[in-house]
């Protein structure tokens, strides 16, 4: 068998006509060059070139063997090829799931950054409710999650990258809307949109609650926050939702006031452990943390005046 480097020399000369031509393609001496073709014709057992007054002139074996080679090199122009697109995200789709929340906030922001990385990749994206999470992934329906919950899954894997805070929606008229901090007791007896206490944000709010020793009394159940706001901005009372929501574009009519002592809302990535992570995959991961760690906070106690 003829060995890689042989195959180039051969092609090499095929190509440029002359042995000194072939050595300044393949970056070699032309004598080495010399000596390897004799080589090869030793191990052939047949001649490749007719040389004859300083010329080479291919043998029709030569050519035969040629025609062979140039098929190899096309594979590996096409297998190339097929690694620069893989490398690239392209031929594939790009599946990823997320709450209501950061699915109308942070998660188009992730997704840009990840289709600037790798312009050809085709994205699957869909808004999950909690029922929904478990089976995207256990199923293996989508590549990753993002999510305000763990998904409790022995095949799905549920890292904690960052956090929220709940914040409080009032209409822009409110009393409390000129201020920029307030607690629970501030918003005693108000109307309130909020959750069922067996959702994520239910029992941060309900923690909330416990913790500032106050009761917590709902006037509307909603399931997600963007219709709790959706509530307030219609009059409808004041509601309880997660920063992330609070990021989102809204009517001027509502106003977002920061807790002094906010319930945190964490993030979770989570992925299944059946699935192999692709190179697209750890990009989104190291992505999504970056934008979650370089958040806006809420401001620090001092800097607020009182009350």
């Amino acid at each position: 068998m003829l060995t890689i480097r042989q195959i180039e020399i051969f092609r090499g000369v095929m190509i440029t006509k002359t042995v000194s031509g072939a050595a300044r393609m393949l970056g070699t001496s032309q004598p080495g060059l010399s000596r390897m073709l004799g080589h090869m014709e030793d191990k052939l057992r047949f001649r490749l070139f007719d040389r004859t007054r300083g010329r080479l002139v291919p043998t029709p074996e030569a050519r035969v063997l040629f025609d062979e080679i140039e098929q190899i090199y096309k594979g590996f122009s096409d297998l190339e090829h097929i690694v620069q697109r893989l490398a690239k995200g392209e031929d594939r789709t790009f599946a990823v799931g997320a709450s209501p929340s950061l699915g109308h906030s942070m998660v188009p922001q992730m997704l840009s950054r990840l289709t600037g990385n790798y312009p050809g990749l085709t994205i699957q994206f869909d808004i999950l409710s909690v029922e929904q999470a478990v089976d995207w992934l256990a199923l293996q329906r989508g590549d990753y999650a993002m999510t305000v919950f763990p998904i409790d899954h022995p095949n799905v894997l549920s890292s904690r990258i960052g956090s929220g805070r709940m914040v409080c929606a009032v209409p822009a008229g409110h009393p409390l809307a000129e201020r920029e901090r307030i607690t629970v007791a501030d918003i005693r007896g108000e109307r309130i949109q909020s959750f069922r206490r067996d959702t994520p944000h239910g029992r941060i709010i309900a923690q909330m609650y416990a913790d500032a020793g106050e009761e917590l009394e709902v006037a509307t159940y909603v399931r997600f926050a963007e219709t709790a706001v959706a509530f307030v901005a219609n009059g409808m009372g004041i509601a309880l939702v997660d920063s992330f929501t609070a990021m989102q574009a809204h009517a001027d009519t509502v106003r977002f006031l920061e807790f002094e002592t906010p319930g945190v809302l964490p993030v979770y990535v989570s992925r299944n452990l059946d699935t192999a992570r692709t190179l697209v995959g750890e990009t989104f991961e190291e992505i999504a943390r970056n934008i979650l760690l370089n958040l806006p906070r809420a401001p620090a106690l001092s800097a607020m005046p009182p009350p």
